[in-house]
């Protein structure tokens, strides 16, 4: 198996990248003199990619399905997988976003038997016909968990606020009436398809010497046989222009629970995407950072506390801000964040502002490599999606003022929506 290495000068970091025959690739970042060792096996396959064409056919699943398929693989009449990692002295998980699937391990010790058994777990399913009706139930409390979660429930009525039934804005394990649909040969049909090597990326991180690494994964993956992988384009739906109606509910909280949706304009394609996710994690720090004079306004004013948030993702398919946590005035908080952003739009930003914040950024992100799982999830995610973690820290040193502003300026302030959940003596 042949490999090369890739050096980033600048963050002193250098990564090894390989190919199979098979089409897995398999990234290895080292980590000299880290006694603890990550991995994480990746696929594109997510709660939001429910149709698609197969040379040319549709394919449809009911939702829910990414998500009840990833619980099935830690399915072995035989054994038990979590005990297994626990035994070789590791501790392993998994999960299922709208746009991916990842399983992942750690350990200090017998590395390269939790290496063989995330690889043969994830690409050898076990799970049997009864396994899957059992599942049904299980998941279905899974659900009705959640959805006594006020804090999953308000982050669910700004997506649908935003998006109303787009994919993206269901719970990934999907509605309980969905789980009749999901049968035995549709979960093994869709693990076929999405789960082939060619559309999967492994990432390791630790010592680790490359040679015996790759010429171990090599050995395993030559020990199996995959269908030929066939052409797969997903169907996601754009979603419709405009936003609905504010969401509102009364649940058993001591403080009313706010979050204000706020959509940006789709990406064109993954890079676009990537340069924007770039872009605003700084004009985040200048705009609600803990640093910022806004932020400390409305911190000191008790209008927002600790539990206060924000994030922001990019794809071609959907696109937004969500800003949440407690407050005792939500309407208010919504007033006050989206007031800001518009005296921002009309009087900019200072290069003082972008400079002191982008030093902070720069900063975070090198302290953010000496953590393993952060690096290795944020780089397969990255590769997924047709990009390269580490080069963003290149990409974030040439940020500019015009940058920042430009992105603010195309924010349509309109397109917002307010979720909240009250406690219910306010109802």
């Amino acid at each position: 198996m042949e490999y090369i290495c890739t050096n980033y000068g600048g963050l002193g970091e250098k990564v090894f990248h390989g190919k199979l025959a098979n089409g897995l690739d398999c990234i290895y970042i080292p980590k000299p003199g880290f006694k603890r060792k990550f991995a994480v096996l990746a696929t594109p396959y997510g709660a939001i990619h429910r149709k698609a064409t197969v040379d040319g056919k549709e394919f449809s699943t009911p939702a829910g399905i990414a998500h009840f398929l990833e619980h099935k693989l830690f399915e072995n009449p035989k054994t038990s997988i979590e005990n297994r990692f626990a035994s070789l002295g590791a501790s392993v998980n998994a999960y299922t976003t709208h746009t991916m699937t990842a399983y992942l391990f750690s350990t200090a010790e017998n590395f390269y038997d939790c290496l063989e058994l995330l690889l043969d777990f994830v690409q050898q399913p076990a799970f049997t016909p009864q396994g899957v009706v059992s599942e049904r139930r299980i998941i279905a409390q899974e659900i009705k968990m959640y959805q006594d979660q006020p804090n999953w429930a308000v982050y669910l009525g700004a997506l649908a606020g935003m998006y109303g039934d787009h994919p993206v804005s269901e719970d990934i394990a999907g509605k309980e009436a969905d789980l009749a649909q999901i049968d035995y040969e549709l979960l093994r049909k869709c693990h076929e398809l999405f789960y082939n090597p060619g559309r999967m990326v492994l990432v390791v991180a630790g010592d680790i010497d490359e040679k015996e690494l790759y010429g171990f994964i090599a050995k395993n993956q030559g020990q199996k046989q995959f269908p030929k992988l066939p052409a797969i384009k997903s169907l996601v739906p754009r979603p419709q222009p405009g936003v609905g109606e504010c969401f509102a509910a009364g649940m058993e909280v001591s403080r009313p629970l706010f979050c204000l949706g706020l959509r940006d304009q789709l990406a064109r394609d993954w890079q676009e995407a990537g340069r924007r996710e770039t872009v605003v994690s700084l004009f985040l720090e200048i705009f609600i950072g803990k640093n910022s004079p806004f932020y400390n306004r409305l911190y000191d004013e008790g209008i927002i506390d600790n539990s206060f948030g924000a994030e922001y993702s990019c794809t071609p398919w959907y696109s937004h801000f969500i800003f949440g946590g407690e407050t005792d005035d939500p309407d208010r908080l919504a007033q006050e964040l989206l007031g800001e952003l518009k005296r921002l739009q009309e009087c900019g930003i200072s290069q003082q502002q972008l400079d002191v914040n982008l030093r902070k950024l720069l900063g975070l992100f090198i302290m953010d490599l000496n953590g393993l799982e952060s690096t290795v999830m944020a780089y397969a995610t990255d590769w997924l999606q047709q990009g390269d973690y580490l080069t963003r820290f290149e990409e974030m040193t040439k940020l500019t003022k015009k940058d920042v502003e430009e992105f603010l300026h195309n924010l349509d302030l309109g397109q917002s929506c307010l979720s909240v959940v009250n406690p219910l003596n306010q109802q």
